[in-house]
């Protein structure tokens, strides 16, 4: 497991890029997948120790992303996010968290709400 490394899977180029400098600002290396088959293939490859995915994606939705993950790697730290809605956003974040989502965050986000869920989970992993 890269201790070092964040991947990052969300359709939304803007997203990623967002999280990104967000990420290498603190010092993790990124990894990108812009839907949930590519996010898969790519945490088996990289094996990073945290996963930061979106919910409602084309291909493979954040729900089936989440337990795939879980089942290769039980312990990889989890952030879901979504911006399905303000209704919709917060039922598509508590079936991310019954999934195996450690951490939940609304869309759009301050890059403060990310830091502190950063600073948590990093605190939990010991990294």
């Amino acid at each position: 497991m890269l201790k070092n490394c964040i991947l990052v899977i969300d359709d939304d180029e803007l997203i990623c890029t967002v999280i990104k400098k967000i990420l290498e600002k603190r010092g993790f290396e990124v990894v990108e997948a812009h839907d949930g088959d590519e996010g898969v293939d790519l945490f088996k490859q990289n094996l990073p120790f945290m996963v930061i995915t979106d919910i409602l994606m084309p291909k493979k939705e954040g729900i089936e992303t989440i337990r795939e993950i879980r089942e290769v790697q039980p312990e990889t730290k989890i952030v879901a996010i979504s911006g399905g809605g303000a209704s919709k956003n917060m039922s598509f974040l508590r079936m991310a968290s019954h999934a195996g989502a450690d951490k939940v965050l609304a869309k759009p986000f301050m890059p403060a709400q990310l830091n502190q869920i950063l600073d948590e989970l990093v605190d939990e992993t010991g990294t």
